[in-house]
């Protein structure tokens, strides 16, 4: 099954792209490698956790998302949309791929590596989805990791989501 990702929901289709499930995976994987390396502050470490919790092991093509919907703090939106480019940047440079236990295919993965810094770029404030960051920190158990200073996997560096390492869980 594909997983589809978009920049706005309110993109014509043929702006969206799919990427098959073991390919949503080392994208992800190397996304959260990336992210977890360059976070600074609370919010950046957020959106390495809301990446992490993309896991195609609790449904195959569910990891699919619009990046407007990611959990961005108006507050903060500008400095972390550019973070997130920094996260393309690093991840297209192979940032924390040693960690893995198997190859990503480049040649795949370098496209949609475009793609999505391109996305991250075109991104506006008025795209994004206001109520997202509030709903997502509500939706979560008062033991989750992002409520205990964002721990990190032993292993891998990565933070943790509510279901362990991203990375650990890859299969």
């Amino acid at each position: 099954m594909a997983n589809i990702f978009g920049i706005r929901r309110s993109d014509p289709s043929e702006e969206l792209v799919s990427i098959s499930d073991r390919g949503a995976d080392a994208l992800l994987d190397i996304l959260v490698l990336a992210a977890s390396a360059l976070a600074e502050t609370d919010s950046q470490r957020r959106l390495a956790v809301w990446l992490a919790e993309h896991d195609r092991n609790y449904g195959v093509g569910t990891v699919g998302f619009y990046l407007s919907d990611m959990p961005w703090d108006s507050d903060s939106f500008e400095e972390d949309r550019q973070f997130m480019v920094r996260v393309t940047d690093a991840a297209s440079q192979k940032t924390g791929w040693e960690v893995l236990d198997y190859r990503p295919n480049a040649d795949h993965l370098m496209p949609m590596l475009g793609w999505f810094r391109k996305g991250f770029v075109r991104l506006k404030t008025a795209d994004i989805n206001h109520g997202i960051l509030s709903d997502w920190l509500s939706d979560m158990d008062d033991d989750d990791p992002v409520f205990h200073g964002f721990p990190r996997c032993k292993k891998h560096g990565v933070y943790l989501a509510w279901h362990g390492c991203r990375i650990c869980n890859t299969k």
